[in-house]
């Protein structure tokens, strides 16, 4: 059985934090433009006065009605493109991958154009880039970013996010539940996890900083930190748990006023666990 979470994050310290998320069901397919409208929209109406300086996404996500929708309603988005899209070139159009074969002479293989091209049918900026792998990616936008690739980056923070609710942390596969309404609520404690761990590693890192090293990969390197501040903060977390937690302690007492939430059609439960999260 295929089971599929649809899930709205934002990156905080170079962490992505889950705020909303919805199962689909789409015979494990991906999620469609309805659904990432609608997605948005739950934000826009819970959290009015909270800016979204950009939306990022994967190739799958962008669509000429989800496009529409983001233009009409003032979002800036940055968003990755599938290879097979058809641009336009001054007079022609042409695929995008026929678009600047000489990227290894740009700057960090990056150009970002002012030029505005016609990408899914509208006017839409385009920064191409090599990638480790020497593959080209393809980033489009509504708004011109000098960044755009650097920004677009941020997104592998839910990437990461996923991966330590899977095998890298919590081993939620593991638990083998089928139910999805059983499955929204196991996820719903490992979000609150998530987040203490992630902050309890933030503030270990501001009292003693992680020591760095050096990471080679395909003839690459790049300084990374010794220990994530995930993994650090687990780490403290499973202290706390093992051997100081006690009913006065502030997540128990959380964690008891999200389990006596009572039913309320007027109220959406997770909105109400967010604000139960946020008041100390």
């Amino acid at each position: 059985m295929d089971y599929n979470l649809f899930v709205l994050s934002a990156v905080w310290n170079d962490i992505s934090i889950p705020l909303y998320w919805v199962n689909i069901d789409n015979h494990g397919g991906n999620s469609n433009s309805q659904q990432r409208i609608d997605l948005i929209r739950w934000f826009i109406r819970n959290c009015p006065n909270i800016t979204i300086d950009y939306l990022l996404a994967d190739r799958e996500f962008p669509s000429h009605e989800f496009i529409a929708w983001l233009n009409q309603n003032n979002i800036t988005f940055i968003f990755r493109s599938k290879s097979s899209v058809v641009v336009t070139n001054n007079d022609k159009r042409i695929k995008i991958t026929k678009l600047c074969q000489n990227i290894q002479n740009y700057p960090n293989k990056t150009k970002a154009e002012s030029k505005i091209r016609r990408i899914y049918n509208f006017r839409l900026l385009l920064t191409i880039r090599e990638n480790q792998h020497g593959e080209k990616v393809y980033i489009i936008s509504n708004k011109f970013q000098h960044n755009s690739a650097d920004i677009y980056r941020k997104r592998w923070t839910i990437e990461a996010m996923f991966a330590k609710s899977k095998t890298k942390g919590f081993n939620l596969e593991a638990t083998r539940i089928m139910k999805p309404h059983r499955i929204t609520s196991l996820f719903i404690f490992m979000a609150i996890a998530y987040c203490y761990a992630c902050k309890l590693g933030e503030i270990a890192n501001n009292l003693k900083p992680t020591k760095l090293k050096k990471l080679k990969h395909n003839g690459h390197s790049r300084i990374a930190k010794e220990h994530s501040t995930f993994n650090r903060g687990i780490d403290l977390l499973k202290i706390f748990v093992d051997n100081y937690l006690s009913y006065s302690a502030v997540i128990f007492k959380q964690l008891s006023r999200i389990l006596s939430l009572q039913p309320n059609s007027y109220i959406d439960r997770r909105l109400a666990i967010t604000r139960i999260i946020m008041i100390r």
